[in-house]
């Protein structure tokens, strides 16, 4: 199948996506693709307007900051599986992401798309209600911190609109 139609925008900045989704309506936004582009394919989702963060500069980045495992939500699997941080400060999240799918979508799929998605194929979204994850989400009142376990609620508030 092919997906249907819909407007493709490309931004720069998380304040454009932030804009974006503000003022679209109907809109889903693409990070890798592995989940999103299926789900168009078979028409589970049919939005009017695509936003593609993969240009969005500063998303994609694994760091320390202090005692805090910091993931980017454009970080590929691929990274987070040969990231000797993940490895050395988070086993967990490196045994899981060996098991998700195979390399070609490793290579392609993101933290944030599957989180995003919650999609229990990818294993992160286990990993990440396990070691109690927090999700730093951007709006436009700015960003803020939500715990991993109320993640979901949120989403599912946002897809009803």
């Amino acid at each position: 199948m092919k997906p249907p139609p819909f407007s493709y925008h490309d931004p720069r900045t998380v304040g454009d996506v932030v804009g974006l989704l503000n003022s679209l309506e109907n809109a889903r936004v693409l990070a890798g693709g592995q989940s999103l582009m299926p789900m168009l394919n078979m028409r589970f989702v049919l939005p009017d307007h695509v936003i593609d963060l993969n240009k969005v500069e500063g998303l994609s980045y694994i760091r320390l900051t202090g005692a805090t495992l910091e993931i980017g939500a454009m970080t590929r699997q691929r990274e987070i599986e040969f990231s000797n941080v993940i490895r050395r400060r988070c086993p967990l999240m490196y045994d899981a992401i060996r098991q998700v799918g195979h390399r070609q979508t490793r290579n392609r799929g993101t933290l944030g798309g599957s989180l995003c998605h919650l999609d229990p194929s990818a294993e992160l979204v286990s990993c990440a209600a396990a070691l109690d994850a927090t999700v730093t989400v951007a709006g436009p009142a700015g960003s803020r911190e939500i715990e991993f376990a109320n993640f979901p609620v949120l989403l599912s508030t946002l897809h009803q609109h």
